[in-house]
């Protein structure tokens, strides 16, 4: 078995191997997969066995989450318990900064990884569910929801503060120039924003971008942190970006306003999770 670094074309090739992402999840993780870089700090490698890839894995940094960096393996379904994956993660270890933390994600329902994940020192730190939201799943509450340019300023501070505020889990430095370029530019693909105000400021938000299903947009929605509770605002905004489509949200442990009424609408049949995740890191402990 030799390890390797990325080389151009490996991604077509390991893709013959691995087949088609699982999920959007899947899809997003493997995309990490890449050559290295230096700001920020990544490396990416291949397990190669008789001239063939067989594994591919990498380690990345993230400046808004500095105190982890994000790994992620991948091993063709065919080369399985060899012992390919561990290997491939010590040679990842060899080739990063010394005493580093790792963080990284699996299906909720992969007891296998979770098994291998354990015995590499890695600990479940946060849930997460992709859930799919029927249109008009919500009736509209008495709030004004407006429509607002997505580079607002007064925006990109709310969003900043709701994102520092929901991951005392992997802290977060997100600054309000780094939530105009990572989450409301039009690179990003931010379609539209939508807000309520209570007090001239804004209460709650949501931002909608296109996804990969026809009719369905992801929507990344929040609210200020010091608000009492905006569940009524939440609910109107939630109204308003489903009248006519559905929306696929994410939500984890930490969006617990969020939650609730995301479970209302699974228990009704309006919403379905269309996947759960874990993630793990390796600077916790282990549940007793």
């Amino acid at each position: 078995m030799e390890f390797r670094d990325w080389h151009d074309g490996d991604d077509l090739r390991l893709l013959e191997l691995f087949s088609d992402p699982h999920n959007a999840q899947h899809h997003h993780d493997r995309a990490m997969l890449g050559p290295a870089t230096q700001k920020p700090f990544g490396v990416g490698l291949v397990a190669v066995d008789d001239e063939i890839p067989v594994a591919a894995g990498a380690l990345r940094a993230q400046a808004i989450h500095p105190q982890r960096m994000w790994c992620y393996i991948e091993t063709a379904p065919l080369q399985r318990q060899r012992g390919i994956a561990t290997a491939l993660l010590n040679q990842l270890l060899e080739r990063a900064p010394e005493n580093i933390e790792l963080k990284t994600r699996s299906a909720s329902t992969d007891l296998t990884t979770a098994n291998w994940l354990t015995n590499q020192g890695f600990s479940p730190i946060q849930h997460t569910q992709r859930v799919i939201v029927a249109s008009k799943s919500f009736e509209s509450k008495d709030f004004e929801v407006q429509q607002l340019a997505t580079g607002s300023v007064e925006l990109s501070k709310v969003v900043a503060e709701y994102y520092n505020a929901t991951h005392d889990w992997d802290p977060s430095h997100l600054t309000l120039t780094q939530a105009q370029q990572i989450l409301l530019a039009p690179q990003t693909g931010a379609q539209q924003a939508f807000i309520t105000r209570e007090d001239t400021g804004i209460t709650a938000f949501a931002i909608a971008y296109p996804g990969p299903v026809p009719n369905v947009v992801d929507l990344f929605i929040g609210h200020d942190p010091n608000h009492p509770d905006p569940t009524d605002h939440i609910r109107a905004l939630l109204s308003t970006a489903g009248e006519e489509r559905s929306l696929a949200i994410e939500i984890d442990n930490s969006t617990t306003v969020l939650n609730s009424l995301i479970e209302t609408a699974v228990e009704s049949d309006t919403a379905i999770v269309e996947h759960e995740s874990t993630i793990w890191a390796t600077d916790v402990l282990p549940h007793a």
